[in-house]
């Protein structure tokens, strides 16, 4: 019971918070009704993010490491009551 505790206590450590939202300033309205030209200018794309792979590997090893600790404890428990 102690391990099923301790396992899901590390996996809730993962888990984020909540994000606080905070309203956004509002500006005072501007006495010219004529908008400013927006320019918008694009990137090229690769068509792979690397950011997202990474964040992706990293989490998919961390729950590696958590669920080869969880086998790793239930194994040394069934050793024990084995013997």
């Amino acid at each position: 019971m102690k391990i099923l505790a301790a396992t899901a206590a590390s996996a809730a450590l993962l888990v984020p918070a909540a994000a606080h939202a905070r309203p956004a300033d509002v500006p005072a309205p501007v006495s010219n009704p004529t908008p400013a030209p927006v320019i918008v200018t694009a990137a090229p794309d690769s068509g792979f993010d690397w950011g997202a792979a990474g964040v992706g590997a990293g989490a998919t090893g961390g729950l590696v490491l958590i669920a080869a600790g969880g086998f790793a404890a239930a194994y040394r428990v069934r050793a024990r009551v084995a013997r």
